[in-house]
C-alpha cells in the first residue's frame, strides 16, 4: 500500500535566483521516492521517474541516486549508517 503523494515546490536556495521546482514525494512500504519535474531515471517513462529513492535494505538506510538519466542502473548507492545519531562524537 502506497501512501498519498505529497506535492510541494522547492525554492532555489540561492536568493539571487527565483527558480522554483515542483516536486512530489511518495511514501511506500519499500521506501520514499522523490520526483522532481523534468527529472527522472533511466528505467521509467517521462514524468514518472524518480532520481532519488530512500530505502531500508538489510537493516541499512541508503539513498539510491540516478544522476544520469541514460543509466538504467543507479549511479550512486549511498549507505547512511555513518549518519546515525549513535555515531555522533562531541567535539
Amino acid at each position: 500500500m502506497t501512501e498519498p503523494t505529497h506535492s510541494r515546490v522547492l525554492n532555489d536556495a540561492d536568493s539571487d535566483y527565483s527558480t522554483k521546482l515542483p516536486i512530489r514525494i511518495s511514501i511506500s512500504p519499500n521506501g520514499v521516492a522523490v520526483f522532481a519535474e523534468g527529472y527522472g531515471d533511466g528505467g521509467s517513462v517521462e514524468g514518472y521517474g524518480t532520481p532519488v529513492f530512500l530505502e531500508l535494505y538489510r537493516g541499512e538506510l541508503r539513498a539510491i541516486i540516478w544522476a544520469d538519466i541514460n543509466s538504467e542502473d543507479p549511479t550512486h548507492i549511498i549507505p547512511l549508517n555513518g549518519a546515525r545519531e549513535s555515531n555522533w562524537q562531541p567535539i
